[in-house]
């Protein structure tokens, strides 16, 4: 994984590079035909680009008395992001990733034994911590504002959905012991995304993003079930919560 992620980042700087070389050689040949400020101010149809995102994320339910969160996780992801501009300021923000998130859930009375990907027992009463850690496939979709070009910077607000496919999950348990829960965990989750940021004209079209994105779940994310204070069981619907930035290249 590091070293895709790393071929994934050279990609994308090599692609930035290029595209910006090729953006000055354009504007530079055609300065004498065409208003550079009417150029400047132009806007495509479509723009897209690639990015890399980090940050934290962590666990919550809405049953509170038998769940906490108890500590968050570091976060990553990559993808591709594409704008469909209905016009200057307002755009169809369209993106296909892979992200990996998680966090530590902690069970007042422990988890009811379920199976690993090779039908080994986990869990019981007696542990109260598990750290889950899982990928997704994501597919973003929003509305995006965004302001006029000010000084090389246009600045922007978006709000979406975001439907997910789950790739693969793993929990360690308080021993550190790592399992590969695949089956436990729902395959299909949606989300809802708030964020903004900026992106900086660095020559032509090609710009450089940065953005700050909020995304929750609105589904249960897994099939794992806790103790009640009776010994009864139930399922606490776990949800998750995610703060990440993203940097990138649009061309």
């Amino acid at each position: 994984m590091k070293k895709f992620i790393s071929a994934f980042v050279i990609i994308l700087l090599s692609t930035a590079l290029l595209s910006a070389q090729e953006q000055i050689q354009t504007q530079s040949s055609n300065q004498y035909q065409t208003n550079p400020v009417q150029q400047k101010q132009k806007k495509n149809k479509v723009d897209g680009g690639l990015y890399l995102k980090g940050g934290v994320s962590w666990m919550m339910s809405d049953s509170k008395a038998y769940f906490k969160n108890e500590k968050a996780k570091m976060t990553y992801g990559f993808g591709a992001v594409m704008d469909l501009n209905f016009t200057n300021n307002f755009a169809l923000n369209i993106a296909g990733g892979f992200c990996n998130i998680g966090g530590t859930a902690n069970f007042k009375n422990g988890a009811v034994p379920f199976k690993d990907i090779d039908g080994i027992a986990i869990g019981d009463s007696t542990m109260h911590n598990y750290k889950y850690s899982t990928s997704f496939i994501e597919i973003p979709i929003g509305i995006k504002g965004c302001t006029n070009e000010i000084g090389y910077f246009t600045y922007f607000l978006k709000l979406g959905v975001d439907p997910m496919i789950r790739v693969k999950s793993k929990v360690t348990l308080e021993s550190k012991d790592t399992y590969i829960t695949t089956k436990e965990f729902n395959l299909f989750n949606i989300g809802w995304h708030v964020g903004g940021g900026a992106e900086w004209t660095i020559a032509g079209n090609t710009k450089l993003l940065f953005e700050l994105t909020y995304l929750g779940s609105f589904l249960d994310l897994d099939r794992i079930k806790s103790y009640k204070d009776d010994k009864s069981e139930f399922n606490p619907g776990l949800k998750f919560n995610d703060i990440s930035l993203k940097v990138g290249v649009i061309f």
